[in-house]
């Protein structure tokens, strides 16, 4: 047994001996696949699904005994997992916390509308049950996430949006909880200027940091108006986007310097429909890489490295990855 095998080992047998005092689901050479909207991704040595705030505590004493390394996964909407997938522990986080309770009596300090209140959402949070949730009574301020996938966690990373705007439009503070490795366990804030962002990236959150809940400014309108919204944005979207196979979302940010949206560029290079082992640039939005059935990870990645170099080359434009790629390649 080499050296590598051997902490592999290590520690999965330090979550195997404290697993009965975990009341989520820990799994061992899970196939990663399984947990990912491209369903795609070898096994990851360990992963646990906590369910409470002691859940987290006992992972993170397990990241401090082992020294494993981790990774935190939500809703795996934005993510290609290598077809090696993950060796170390995956931290799934769709059920760690699912509230959803507006705070009346706090106004949201910057809104111009009088009755605009706080909502305070879990990190766990689906944004597509948050959207029914917010047309049902009539809460305004979060349509911009309609036909994004994932969860509100996730939104907050990868700050999330359309072009009805994102998500640091309406946050006003998070709360968070750090796993790495020497931070204490227990709550952070962020609010005010601590929330900075970029394109399609957050420039606060510390490595490590798992998203336990988030405040967001909302405003009363009628439900009706919020639900015509959202049915419209839906509409439109399944209209220009490959819904029925699976996908990350949208796979390079838009080059903004260029003029130029990310699909325009695939376009122009005459990449629209082109193939890799079974993965595809979509025909019908070729900023979308599809899963045609029995993808590997190599594939999408072969599509994205062949739109990299070809843009840079024959166009001078940089495309930027909007997916993350967890594991090696």
């Amino acid at each position: 047994m080499d050296k590598r095998q051997k902490s592999e080992e290590n520690w999965a047998q330090w979550f195997k001996n404290h697993a009965s005092s975990f009341t989520g689901a820990l799994f061992f050479d899970e196939p990663l696949a399984r947990y990912t909207f491209y369903q795609i991704g070898g096994p990851a040595r360990i992963l646990a699904a906590p369910k409470c705030l002691e859940d987290l505590k006992l992972l993170k004493e397990g990241v401090e005994a082992t020294g494993v390394p981790f990774f935190i996964l939500g809703k795996g909407s934005n993510l290609l997992v290598s077809d090696q997938g993950f060796e170390g522990l995956v931290i799934r986080t769709h059920q760690l916390n699912l509230e959803v309770q507006t705070t009346e009596s706090e106004k949201a300090s910057d809104s111009r509308d009088s009755e605009g209140f706080l909502l305070r959402t879990g990190g766990s949070v689906l944004i597509s049950s948050l959207l029914r949730k917010t047309a049902q009574e009539g809460w305004s301020g979060l349509e911009f996430w309609t036909g994004i996938p994932g969860s509100v966690g996730g939104a907050i990373i990868m700050n999330a949006g359309t072009h009805l705007g994102e998500s640091q439009d309406r946050l006003t503070r998070v709360e968070t909880y750090s796993l790495e490795r020497g931070t204490r366990f227990g709550p952070s804030i962020f609010t005010g200027e601590d929330l900075k962002f970029q394109y399609r990236k957050n420039l606060f959150l510390p490595p490590g940091h798992i998203i336990w809940s988030a405040d967001w400014r909302m405003d009363h309108v009628e439900p009706e108006k919020v639900k015509n919204l959202i049915d419209e944005t839906l509409k439109r979207r399944k209209l220009t986007q490959p819904i029925d196979y699976p996908s990350c979302g949208s796979v390079f940010k838009n080059p903004k310097s260029s003029g130029k949206n990310a699909w325009q560029v695939i376009d122009q290079l005459g990449l629209r429909g082109h193939i890799e082992g079974k993965a595809q640039f979509s025909e019908k939005h070729p900023n979308f890489i599809i899963n045609l059935g029995g993808a590997k990870a190599s594939d999408v990645l072969a599509l994205i490295r062949l739109a990299q170099s070809r843009a840079a080359v024959e166009l001078g434009i940089e495309l930027e990855e909007e997916v993350i790629f967890v594991g090696e390649e």
